[in-house]
């Protein structure tokens, strides 16, 4: 009798083992809430973690925490650029232990963008400096935007995942010569300039290029995807996908039309390097040319090396996801993510955006989409879900753009937003829901989430045959539990090398807010 009980406690045990898919390592601190600005948490190569908070008046705070998880500094920072009136955090990224961020700012209707390095040891500030600056927008430059097909001047900052290597594009799109409009700029571990040139338009022949997105291959090769383009009133029907390369040691790109189509329009789209094909991978949203049947889907793989494109035909879910909505899945792609094997997932989300007296956008059920390192169909999963953002105007490839840089911070909406995290042979999806939604995956009628304090963090582990997931409490669920623990997983960083997951934890105890740096294992 008592070798039968102990085996069925055993039994038990190891089913609640099974089942906790995320493992508590430790918990920081409580502090208190930060609501506005911009946040981003980063795992450094010296086992320090950083949480960084940067607002919009009041300079950047800095929590760091050692490799026992233990706070070790709280530090104030007042960067050189002052307020951040019309800024955006263009990248924020660990460098050789410490923190690098890419800050823009507008000052005066010019765009300028700073670099920030925090040490990674004490939390400090040891570099503050301006590296870029755009043309001056006039007013008639604001109203080109708006009304003629003019694309924004911006920076745009991508970093090797898998070296200490990073670029900036500098799109410049009032620049009077048209030669001189994209400018790609390499950076070493050390922050130093390694090339600088621009990215010339072929003869000139197209009046506007609009970026695309870059992949930074080691140091040898930063390659920018640009849709070259003439508007009816510039005098030209020329448009082409084109990739630039910024080779090592060249002093100029090398500038290749890829031939993708001539009944196209690229909109936008993401790219992503793997190492496991040598190739770039494309998704990119097109339009046809001729008549209006909304945006289309295509994967593409571009060789950086033999400067040509290899086209696949539009991409979407299998119909298998349809019958679990009453209209069919209408997602658009928000994320490309690569796989150590070479395998890669593509997320959809479903997006409407509604316009009036306040602006909102709805973000409701996500399809995953598992290809092999080729490109061929894997396996699917869907996601039901239902978040409603208020004052936020949303894009497709939302995700892509946050990805490397840091959350904004307003009206709570930071915790309406998914995560995707791909642990070793396992990927999950995490966000925060109430938990009335535990029963209504499949078909039945999902509670749309406008406030948060009644919602948990959940995960769903992509794995099975059933094309509907089932989900569990990230923080857990404990008998009798009436509080709620959300997860701000848009600001959370992977150690892929240790297994570890960071990420801030709200927990609302009794109506007391507070947060804390929590660290989990998938």
């Amino acid at each position: 009798m008592k070798r039968t009980a102990l085996l069925v406690v055993l039994m038990l045990l190891c089913s609640v083992i099974v089942k906790a898919q995320f493992k508590p390592l430790a918990e920081g601190a409580t502090f208190e809430e930060p609501e506005e600005g911009f946040a981003k948490i980063l795992q450094l190569k010296n086992g320090n973690t950083m949480f960084i908070h940067i607002t919009y008046k009041k300079g950047i705070n800095i929590r760091l925490y050692n490799a026992a998880h233990r706070e070790t500094a709280v530090t104030h920072i007042d960067p050189s650029y002052g307020k951040l009136d019309y800024g955006n955090i263009e990248a924020a990224f660990e460098l050789t232990g410490n923190a690098v961020l890419m800050i823009s700012e507008v000052d005066s209707r010019t765009p300028m963008l700073y670099r920030l390095v925090i040490d990674g040891k004490t939390g400090n500030l040891k570099d503050d400096q301006k590296i870029g600056e755009l043309a001056h927008v006039s007013f008639f430059g604001g109203y080109a935007m708006a009304f003629g097909d003019v694309p924004e001047p911006h920076f745009f900052v991508r970093k090797d995942p898998d070296s200490d290597n990073y670029a900036v594009v500098m799109f410049n799109s009032f620049e009077s010569e048209r030669s001189k409009r994209i400018e790609i700029v390499s950076y070493s571990a050390d922050n130093k300039e390694t090339n600088r040139t621009y990215y010339a338009s072929p003869e000139e022949k197209y009046k506007y290029l609009r970026y695309v997105d870059m992949a930074v291959i080691g140091s040898d090769k930063v390659c920018v995807l640009a849709y070259g383009y003439n508007t009816k009133s510039s005098g030209g029907k020329e448009s082409e996908l084109i990739l630039a390369n910024l080779d090592k040691g060249a002093k100029a790109v090398s500038f290749t039309e890829l031939g993708f189509s001539k009944d196209l329009i690229v909109y936008e789209g993401i790219t992503r390097y793997s190492p496991a094909i040598k190739s770039l991978i494309l998704v990119a949203l097109v339009k046809e040319k001729k008549g209006d049947r909304g945006y289309t889907p295509i994967l593409s793989f571009v060789n950086p090396f033999e400067k040509k494109i290899n086209r696949y035909d539009l991409i979407s879910p299998s119909p298998r996801l349809d019958q679990y909505s009453k209209k069919g899945f209408r997602g658009l792609p928000q994320n490309l993510y690569l796989n150590d094997d070479g395998t890669f997932s593509i997320v959809s989300e479903e997006m409407t955006v509604t316009s009036g007296r306040y602006v909102a956008t709805t973000l409701g059920d996500i399809a995953v989409v598992n290809y092999s390192k080729t490109g061929e169909f894997i396996n699917d999963y869907l996601i039901r879900k239902s978040h409603d953002l208020l004052n936020v105007y949303l894009n497709p490839f939302y995700q892509s753009l946050r990805e490397g840089t840091a959350q904004r911070l307003s009206g709570g909406n930071q915790f309406k937003s998914f995560a995707f995290l791909s642990a070793g042979p396992k990927s999950f999806v995490l966000f925060n829901d109430t938990e009335r939604n535990n029963d209504a995956q499949e078909k039945g009628g999902l509670v749309t989430i406008k406030g948060v304090s009644g919602s948990d963090g959940f995960y769903y582990p992509l794995n099975g045959p059933d094309p509907i997931l089932k989900r569990d409490y990230v923080f857990g669920n404990p008998a009798g539990k009436r509080d709620h623990d959300l997860g701000l997983f848009s600001i959370s960083d992977y150690d892929r090398k240790n297994n570890v997951y960071a990420t801030l934890k709200l927990e609302n105890q009794h109506g007391d807010k507070g947060v804390k740096v929590v660290w989990l294992q998938p």
